[in-house]
């Protein structure tokens, strides 16, 4: 048996202790922009424009058939102009290649799915590998819903086409959210990269000179594009770490095939290996740990502890990290961005310990999931960031195109910052304001520095 675990263990190498088919690493960034806002449309608010739609403006069905049914409408248009919307996305709409730029059909069908009731992407979510089910149609939305829309969008905005645009705009966040109804994680962040690109169309609609004050539409929004909850609860299901319940007796042989399952499906994830002899000793490490710690966690006696075989010592092991990890790891779904962060460093204080203590490269549990789940609530961030904007081109429509000294003197309030639960970092200089994001130790995601002036 001892020569079955080490033989598995080199065979993993870092899928041992990795998580690589939903890594996640969200690089500290700062995006700046100069925003130029007119202050004379913005005397009347446009409270019935809904961002998302509403319950009655929904059409009854699937989205998900009428976004993949797309690319095999148009297969000219996938063949030559798709893979080049990232292109159109940031060119200038005086570029003369945006004459072959032809985005309508896309366009109705996108704004179609978005104001659909549901999506249902059945994928096998409960099946023996869930890692390995693959996400190109989601994906594919990045670049059809996200890039492609964002094109049209701006061309829409250069002829003065704001009704249009917004309702695209409106089309583009609701499929955002049709990506993200699934619980895998790498669906919630397509969505959220979608839902990035809407919100920057629409700081564009209202540097336009037409658009209404967004500031009622901005409040309605969620703070998340779906619930988190089946999100976190399926990624913790979905690793091999946990075992199936109840677990076999002490002693029982089927430890012997549990360990090799476990071994075959991180063995699928990773290309890396471990040496023979570092295999041998990671193992020897860990089965060393169980045997110091199962007794203290889980009450087994010393004679139990013997009767167990190598397999099993160091999967109850596992098993035991797991279900700690799962109870600290769950409730973060529910909470405040403010105590997510909290107790993120927490469990990355205890993963980083846990690495230490047994030698390996990385860890076989969900620890990217507290760092998932705030960067989905970056989503209710961003909304209150642009939706304080709006207050205070309110202020400016109402005081000659004038800013206001402190965030405190708005007529409509500006909503706290949900990362750090106060007023968003504001300063004026003369006749031009900053507005910021703070940054947040321990904290890495994209923050939005503006500096803004009025036209009137």
């Amino acid at each position: 048996m001892r020569r079955l675990m080490t033989i598995a263990l080199c065979m993993m190498g870092i899928a041992m202790f990795g998580f690589p088919a939903r890594s996640f690493a969200q690089q500290d960034s700062t995006i700046k922009k100069q925003l130029k806002l007119p202050v004379q449309a913005a005397k009347e608010f446009e409270s019935h424009f809904h961002l998302l739609p509403t319950e009655e403006e929904q059409e009854p069905g699937n989205a998900i058939p009428v976004l993949l049914r797309m690319v095999y409408e148009q297969q000219t248009f996938m063949r030559d102009v798709y893979p080049k919307l990232h292109e159109y996305a940031e060119m200038d709409v005086a570029d003369p290649r945006f004459k072959e730029f032809y985005f309508a059909h896309f366009a109705e069908q996108i704004n179609r799915a978005g104001s659909m009731s549901y999506a249902d992407w059945q994928y096998p979510l409960r099946s023996d590998r869930p890692y390995v089910i693959l996400l190109p149609d989601v994906q594919s939305q990045r670049q059809l819903a996200g890039r492609g829309m964002t094109a049209w969008i701006r061309l829409l905005l250069s002829k003065g086409e704001l009704d249009e645009a917004l309702k695209c705009i409106k089309g583009q966040l609701g499929c955002s959210r049709h990506c993200a109804a699934t619980p895998v994680v790498v669906c919630h962040l397509v969505g959220l990269s979608i839902a990035n690109m809407a919100l920057d169309n629409l700081e564009l609609a209202i540097q336009s000179g037409k658009c209404p004050n967004m500031y009622w539409s901005l409040a309605a929004l969620p703070p998340t594009l779906q619930d988190l909850g089946p999100m976190v609860r399926w990624e913790l299901w979905a690793t091999p770490a946990r075992l199936n319940e109840p677990l076999p007796p002490i002693g029982d042989k089927e430890w012997v095939q549990i360990a090799r399952k476990f071994v075959e499906l991180y063995a699928e994830s990773s290309d890396e290996r471990y040496t023979p002899d570092e295999g041998a000793k990671l193992q020897d490490k860990m089965q060393k740990l169980a045997k110091e710690q199962l007794p203290e966690a889980l009450g087994f006696t010393d004679a139990e502890i013997k009767q167990m075989s190598s397999e099993e010592l160091i999967m109850r092991w596992v098993y035991m990290q797991y279900c700690r990890l799962r109870t600290q790891v769950e409730p973060l779904a529910f909470q405040s961005p403010t105590q997510i962060i909290v107790d993120k460093s927490k469990i990355e204080a205890e993963n980083t310990a846990l690495l230490k203590s047994t030698g390996a490269k990385s860890s076989p549990y969900p620890f990217v999931l507290p760092q998932a789940i705030l960067a989905c609530r970056n989503f209710e961030r961003r909304v209150k960031f642009l939706q304080t904007i709006e207050s205070l081109r309110d202020y400016a429509s109402k005081h000659d195109g004038s800013l206001p000294a402190s965030l405190a003197d708005l007529d409509l309030p500006a909503p706290n910052d949900p990362f750090t639960e106060k007023p968003f970092e504001y300063e004026l200089e003369g006749s031009t304001a900053r507005i910021r994001q703070a940054a947040i130790e321990g904290l890495n995601s994209t923050l939005y520095d503006y500096e803004l002036t009025t036209l009137k």
